[in-house]
């Protein structure tokens, strides 16, 4: 295999077998990566929510008892890993696989993105980088929404990129349908229509009736199934308006550069994120070279999407999962550029910038050089305490017992490895979780027999101190007995020793 070959910036659409080989080996290695101890970590909170609809997918009657089909999103991702759960049993590992296939898939779709958009030196050094990302490695590991929307966004981009080299109808079909996937994923997704008929506007430099009408046919009629359930069944179409009611009263979680500040940090990391800066600077200046397949298009696959994220008053560490492929892309495509042919050893320069971006994120800094915990949003970690603690209360007490914790991430948890109906004191008014009236007379009326108190999130989550506090009061009134503690290890850097501390603790009510 000629090394030199893949420093070229051949910008020939044909596939060689010398690429067939590379891009399969990125495949491998990115599905290495994501699939290496991808059963080991427990369940996060989202991801006992969707695997719960999975498994109640897959007609599990313990998990349909507690985790209803009808939740925030559609259900595509939770359908396909309802198949793997059919076929090869529930646990994490099962659950996962799914997104790790798609997100190498990502990896594979960003490779032709990348060539069709600039030419194969960045396709190569963007791919190889995307696959071993940490973030995205991070969040493809995981099941989430966000991984399914991703897959098909970007493959949705990959579509107009050929259309765009030839007009056929039969793209356009493919550019509906995958965006109408996109939507299946997560409401959300719905962008990626929006800026399929702007784009076809502009390649076509009018609008065609006849275009948009087969994209939007097409969307429509991918996504019938969502559409029906919503105007058939009335428990779709409550908990659709409930949701829509409850995220529109949502205070903000984060400020308005929280966002850019997550790019920067742990997304792309500083190097990354200094040549997407570079990138766009040096595309002020040369404004004689823009065009539409290689500035514009990408130009809206990320910058509409990204203001859509910006304007939503809750923001997600996740959420730029969808984008990550294209700001990798644009930030790599100014190595493309006429001026580095003038570098003298440029070779070194291409090469050498690989591990300078997988390096050079607060996760790496934090965990390995500054001997700090990465933990950077609450709810996005695993945390093995939990787990722990529900699958005690599943083996020690009765299947008809009623829990009641401080937040909802321990609930889900509970209900996913536990099957045991629990109730959070902290929902935030999410119209999926049940509400205690009076938690006093429920506790006297015996219909709360545990509290299980979950000390190890009021760090990460400062707005559960004043819940936590009222959970406290709870236990002393009535006289909460722990039956289960689950210790937290620290580390005094000081003087390096050990020391523990409650984590979780279980209390009864006799």
């Amino acid at each position: 295999m000629n090394f030199k070959y893949f420093l070229t910036q051949s910008d020939n659409y044909t596939i060689s077998k010398q690429e067939i080989y590379l891009i399969i080996l990125i495949f491998v290695i990115a599905f290495t990566i994501r699939a290496y101890d991808l059963g080991k970590l427990a369940f996060n909170n989202d991801e006992a929510i969707y695997a719960g609809q999975a498994a109640s997918l897959a007609n599990y009657s313990e998990y349909q008892e507690q985790f209803s089909i009808f939740r925030a999103h559609p259900l595509l991702l939770q359908f396909m890993i309802s198949i793997s759960f059919y076929f090869f049993g529930i646990n994490e590992f099962t659950a996962r696989i799914v997104p790790v296939f798609l997100s190498c898939g990502i990896v594979v779709i960003s490779y032709f993105i990348a060539k069709f958009l600039y030419n194969q030196q960045t396709a190569i050094i963007s791919s190889i980088i995307l696959g071993l990302l940490p973030y995205h490695v991070a969040i493809s590991k995981q099941a989430l929404v966000d991984v399914s929307m991703a897959f098909f966004f970007v493959l949705n981009l990959l579509l107009m990129l050929l259309y765009y080299r030839k007009n056929t109808i039969l793209l356009l079909y493919g550019i509906g349908i995958t965006a109408g996937l996109s939507f299946l994923s997560k409401e959300v997704g719905i962008i990626s229509f929006a800026i399929s008929i702007i784009s076809l506007i502009i390649i076509n430099k009018k609008i065609k009736f006849k275009n948009i009408l087969v994209v939007a046919l097409s969307f429509i009629f991918i996504t019938s199934p969502y559409w029906i359930s919503f105007i058939t069944l009335e428990e779709a179409r409550e908990s659709l308006l409930d949701y829509i009611a409850w995220q529109s009263s949502r205070p903000a979680n984060h400020d308005s550069l929280y966002y850019f500040l997550t790019i920067s940090t742990d997304v792309l990391g500083y190097v990354l994120t200094l040549l997407l800066v570079i990138a766009y600077i040096y595309l002020l200046f040369s404004r004689r070279n823009w065009n539409f397949s290689n500035i514009m298009l990408p130009f809206l696959w990320i910058a509409i999407p990204f203001l859509f994220y910006q304007v939503l008053s809750v923001k997600g560490y996740h959420f730029l999962f969808s984008i990550t492929p294209f700001l990798v892309i644009f930030a790599i495509s100014f190595l493309a550029g006429d001026w580095i042919k003038r570098i003298p050893r440029k070779d070194m320069l291409l090469i050498g910038i690989i591990p300078l971006a997988l390096l050079s994120n607060s996760q790496y800094i934090n965990e390995y050089f500054l001997s700090k915990s990465h933990n950077p949003v609450l709810g996005s970690e695993s945390i093995f305490h939990m787990k722990d603690a529900a699958i005690w209360i599943k083996e020690n007490t009765p299947e008809n017992a009623k829990i009641l914790t401080l937040y909802t991430h321990m609930s889900n948890i509970i209900k996913f490895y536990s099957h045991r109906d629990s109730i959070a004191i902290q929902s935030n008014n999410n119209p999926s979780y049940q509400k205690l009236e009076n938690i006093d007379i429920s506790i006297l009326a015996n219909e709360i027999n545990y509290i299980v108190y979950e000390k190890i999130q009021i760090d990460n989550g400062k707005f559960l101190q004043n819940k936590a506090i009222e959970l406290e009061d709870y236990v002393k009134k009535y006289d909460g007995v722990p039956v289960y503690v689950n210790y937290q290890n620290y580390t005094n850097l000081e003087n390096n020793k050990i020391f523990s501390r409650p984590a979780i603790v279980v209390y009864q009510f006799n």
